[in-house]
């Protein structure tokens, strides 16, 4: 097994549809990290205009993990303030969970947000996924509130974790949105 990690582009979103919905249906409704997702919610998310939004719209980025040509796992950050990014979220296939695959994900989302500018990372996960509590907690993230949402109609229990990245002048932060007009076909 050898696994790369990459930035997705526009011509990753069929990749990516397949794969989400191959995670969506191994996990299935109530697994952990799907809190509020359904089939529509699914359908949804993996329209092209809407992942291809997401892989190369203004302040997100999606990264992903690659055995051979076959996706096993992505991140998405999106920014949220000036000097603050949502890790949106990291996803890898339960047939692949435990194999390292995610820690790399993290980095290179890490990485792009510090390149960028961003100081702190943000990242939400339902209080009781002892797995991803775990992992976040192990790579410095510490919590930083505790929340109830709303999520598709439903209450869930979020726990919010927060990872400094570094100290910088927000404004030499990159520009954007020239990145990804310079990433569009």
């Amino acid at each position: 097994m050898s696994i790369e990690v990459g930035e997705a582009t526009e011509a990753d979103v069929p990749a990516i549809a397949a794969f989400f919905r191959k995670a969506w249906s191994l996990a299935g409704p109530g697994a952990p990290g799907w809190a509020g997702a359904d089939e529509s919610v699914i359908d949804e998310l993996t329209r092209p205009h809407v992942l291809a939004e997401r892989v190369v719209g203004t302040g997100r980025r999606m990264f992903l993990s690659r055995d051979g040509a076959r996706v096993v796992g992505f991140a998405a950050v999106r920014a949220d303030e000036a000097d603050r990014i949502e890790l949106a979220g990291i996803v890898v296939l339960q047939s692949m969970t435990g194999r390292g695959i995610g820690g790399p994900l993290l980095d290179a989302a890490v990485e792009w947000a510090r390149e960028s500018g961003f100081r702190t990372m943000v990242v939400k996960t339902e209080a009781d996924n002892d797995r991803a509590l775990r992992f976040y907690r192990d790579r410095g993230f510490v919590e930083h509130a505790r929340m109830v949402e709303d999520v598709e109609g439903e209450p869930v229990a979020l726990i919010e974790l927060w990872r400094e990245l570094q100290s910088v002048d927000v404004a030499s932060r990159r520009d954007d949105s020239a990145d990804s007009e310079a990433s569009q076909p």
